[in-house]
């Protein structure tokens, strides 16, 4: 699920900033370890204003994803992390109705968020990293694609499009190069979605120092920027005349913190809060989207 985003209060996340140890740069930069599985839980809440097309509600959907990341190391030289979505619980409201979605109960799942959700738990991909721990690939799609015997071209898009969106989600916000607290950066990709095509995002970081959150020494980094979507461009960097159905405004909005656990190499909680400024067919309707994700655990690999 995209992952997007909300502030908690400051006093709940972490005690006072700390100075560090040694006045030298640190690295934040995401590895994964082989032979150790993480375990992520992500609650996400989206408002869709469709008040803003002429419907007589808005919409607000809250679902809770559980992934798990086992990683392996099948070679010298490669490391893979296996994402697998676990499980999902969701709630929708609309037009004074609730609608719920446990992928642990199917059956007793409204229809309308059954074909939204039914399905996805079970699916998943694996991220392949070099020895430096670049990303390489991604493989093992199989799982996210339709079409059986003969798949579906664009499903296939798709699926590399989510693993590509989910791999940069986990980055977002760290520093390409070790930094200082208080250190500012910039950095500005390009990101594939699905239905909106390509978009531009913008984010201005700031390394806040160090903090003692739950017995961890973690770096703490906020960031705020911008979304804005971008032509698609053909394999020679040309732009196309694509139209898509929903885009991305030029005032839509991201801001956040993350938490990186300096011991274990990984994002222990990331928080980020959007207020984004879509088009629907031409037509302007807000959204606004919130994303908390935790680390629940980090442990060996079961036999």
């Amino acid at each position: 699920m995209l992952r997007s985003v909300a502030l908690l209060a400051f006093a709940l996340l972490g005690s006072p900033l700390l100075t560090p140890a040694e006045d030298a740069p640190v690295e934040l930069k995401l590895h994964w370890e082989p032979g150790q599985t993480y375990v992520q839980e992500s609650d996400t809440v989206t408002t869709n204003f469709l008040t803003a097309l002429g419907k007589t509600t808005d919409q607000k959907m809250q679902v809770r994803q559980t992934t798990s990341i086992t990683v392996s190391k099948p070679s010298p030289d490669q490391t893979e992390a296996k994402v697998v979505i676990t499980s999902l619980l969701g709630e929708m409201s609309f037009e004074g109705k609730s609608y719920f979605f446990d992928s642990k109960n199917p059956g007793t799942s409204s229809p309308q968020l059954q074909q939204l959700f039914g399905g996805s738990a079970g699916r998943g991909f694996t991220l392949v990293y070099d020895e430096k721990g670049i990303f390489v690939d991604a493989k093992d799609i199989g799982s996210m694609v339709t079409g059986g015997v003969e798949p579906d071209l664009t499903s296939i898009a798709t699926a590399r499009q989510l693993a590509t969106l989910y791999r940069r989600s986990l980055e977002m916000g760290l520093p390409k190069i070790p930094v200082l607290p208080k250190d500012k950066w910039i950095s500005d990709e390009i990101v594939p979605f699905p239905q909106t095509g390509t978009v531009q995002v913008k984010l201005n970081s700031r390394f806040d120092g160090i903090v003692n959150r739950e017995g961890h020494r973690e770096a703490q980094i906020s960031f705020d920027g911008i979304m804005k979507s971008q032509p698609d461009k053909d394999s020679i960097g040309r732009d196309l005349t694509t139209e898509r159905p929903v885009t991305f405004g030029e005032n839509s909005k991201v801001n956040g913190q993350v938490f990186f656990d300096l011991d274990r190499k990984t994002i222990s909680l990331a928080i980020f809060a959007a207020n984004i400024q879509l088009k629907v067919e031409g037509k302007p309707m807000p959204m606004q989207q919130q994303v908390t994700t935790r680390l629940v655990s980090m442990k060996p690999t079961a036999p």
